[in-house]
C-alpha cells in the first residue's frame, strides 16, 4: 500500500457566513482516516478570499510539496482550493500531477488515482466557482455603493477624531480622546500658525500621531500629515468615500477613481469644525501651494525616495541654493541620516542619462512619464527605474 502523507487545506473567506474552520476540520480528518491516509499537517487561511493565491496557510502547502514532505492534498471542495479558474486549473491539471500530487476533493467526488467523469469536469466546476465570485463582488460593490450613497460608512481607516458607534457600525461618532488633537491643529492654524510651527508643537508636547495612536508605531507628526488632516472634509461632517477601487475581483491592486465618481454626502455624523472656516482653510492652504509651486518648481519635485527609509527626499532652499534632504531625517534625526547634498548637480545629471537614452527634451511633464522612482543611498549612488 502506497505512503500517503496527507496535507488538509482548509479555507474560509469573510463572506462564508454558513460554514466554518471546525466543521472543514472535522470532515477532512474523518475522509482521511476512513481511508487510511496519514495526516502530516494541516494549512488554514481564515478570511481569505478564494480568487487571490497569496495565501500564508496555501503558501506553506506549496512550500511543503516543493520539499516533498506531502504526496496528498485533500480539500473539503474545489472552492476551497480557490475561485481563480485558471490558477485552480493549473494546479490540478499542471502542478499536482508534475509533482506527484494526490488530490482529494471530497464533496466533488474526484481523487486524481481514480480515473472518473467527476476529475473530467472539474475545470467546470471551477469556472462556476470562479463566476460565483464575480457575482458575489458585484453585489457586495453595488450594496456598499448603495450604503454609500445613504451617507453611512463602509470601512476603511477612520480618520484620527472619529471611531465607530456602538450601536451602529456604519456610523461615526466624534472619539473625545482624539478630538482634541484635531481641534487643536485646526485651532493654531486658524489663528494664523504655520504648518511647520503646528508641527513643532506637536512634537515638543509629545502629542500622540494617528499611527502612535491606532498602530503603535514610533514616529512623530510631520508637515504632510498635519496638512492632511486640515484637508479632510470629513471633519465638517461630511462623508468622501468611493475615492478608490480594486482593479478587478481577482486582484487586489487598489487604483484611484475619478473625482466625478465618488460619492459626498454631507451632514452624516458630528463635525469638529465649522464648513465656513474649513473653506477659509483650504483658501489659505492653496493660496500657499500656489505660491511654493511659483517658487520651487523642480524637475524632480515628488519622485526622489530615500534609499535607507523609503521616505521622500524632499528639495530644500536655502541661500538661493537647492539640496537634498530626508524627510524621516528631517522630523526625527533618530529615523535616519541626513543625505544632504546639492540638488542641482543630481538634476543635471539625471537629465544627461534620460537625454542619452532617449534622445529628448526634458520637461517635468515627461520626466513623470519616464522615471518610476530614483533612489539615493547613504553614498549618493542614483539608482534610476526607467519604465517600459
Amino acid at each position: 500500500m502506497a505512503n500517503y502523507k496527507a496535507g488538509l487545506y482548509i479555507r474560509l473567506s469573510k463572506e462564508d457566513k454558513n460554514e466554518s474552520i471546525t466543521n472543514q476540520k472535522n470532515l477532512l480528518i474523518k475522509y482521511a482516516i476512513d481511508n487510511n491516509i496519514n495526516i502530516l499537517n494541516t494549512y488554514i487561511d481564515d478570511g481569505y478570499t478564494g480568487t487571490n493565491f497569496n495565501r500564508p496557510g496555501f503558501e506553506k502547502l506549496i512550500k511543503d510539496i516543493n520539499n516533498k514532505n506531502i504526496n496528498t492534498v485533500i480539500v473539503k471542495d474545489l472552492s476551497r482550493l480557490g475561485r481563480n479558474y485558471i490558477k485552480t486549473g493549473e494546479l490540478i491539471e499542471e502542478y499536482f500531477p508534475t509533482h506527484n500530487i494526490r488530490f482529494i476533493s471530497i464533496n466533488d467526488n474526484i481523487d486524481t488515482i481514480n480515473d472518473n467523469a467527476n476529475i473530467d469536469i472539474a475545470p467546470f466546476k471551477a469556472i462556476l466557482n470562479d463566476l460565483y465570485s464575480k457575482d458575489l463582488s458585484k453585489k457586495i460593490r453595488s450594496a456598499r455603493k448603495t450604503m454609500q450613497e445613504l451617507g453611512l460608512w463602509t470601512g476603511g481607516c477612520i480618520p484620527l477624531g472619529y471611531k465607530q458607534s456602538k450601536t451602529n457600525k456604519n456610523k461615526l461618532i466624534i472619539n473625545k480622546k482624539e478630538s482634541y488633537i484635531v481641534k487643536k491643529i485646526f485651532d493654531l492654524y486658524l489663528n494664523k500658525t504655520s504648518i511647520n510651527t503646528i508641527k513643532d508643537i506637536l512634537n515638543k508636547e509629545n502629542i500622540p500621531t494617528f499611527s502612535k495612536i491606532r498602530k503603535n508605531k514610533n514616529n512623530s507628526w510631520t508637515n504632510q500629515s498635519i496638512k492632511k488632516i486640515l484637508s479632510n472634509p470629513i471633519y465638517t461632517g461630511c462623508l468622501v468615500q468611493n475615492k478608490s477601487k480594486r482593479l478587478s475581483y481577482k486582484y487586489r491592486r487598489i487604483i484611484n477613481n475619478e473625482k466625478n465618481n465618488w460619492i459626498i454626502v454631507n451632514n452624516t455624523h458630528p463635525s469638529i469644525i465649522f464648513k465656513e472656516e474649513f473653506e477659509n482653510i483650504q483658501n489659505r492652504l492653496k493660496n500657499k501651494q500656489n505660491r511654493w509651486d511659483k517658487i520651487n518648481a523642480n524637475l524632480l519635485d515628488n519622485l526622489l525616495y530615500c534609499y535607507e527609509c523609503k521616505h521622500h527626499l524632499s528639495i530644500r532652499r536655502q541661500n538661493k541654493n537647492y539640496y537634498l534632504c530626508c524627510n524621516n531625517y528631517r522630523y526625527n534625526k533618530s529615523f535616519c541620516t541626513a543625505h544632504g547634498f546639492s540638488y542641482k548637480i543630481l538634476e543635471k545629471e539625471i537629465i544627461d542619462i534620460l537625454n542619452a537614452k532617449f534622445n529628448i527634451s526634458i520637461t517635468k511633464s515627461n520626466i513623470t512619464n519616464l522615471i518610476d522612482k530614483i533612489e539615493i543611498s547613504q553614498d549618493k549612488i542614483v539608482y534610476i527605474f526607467l519604465k517600459n
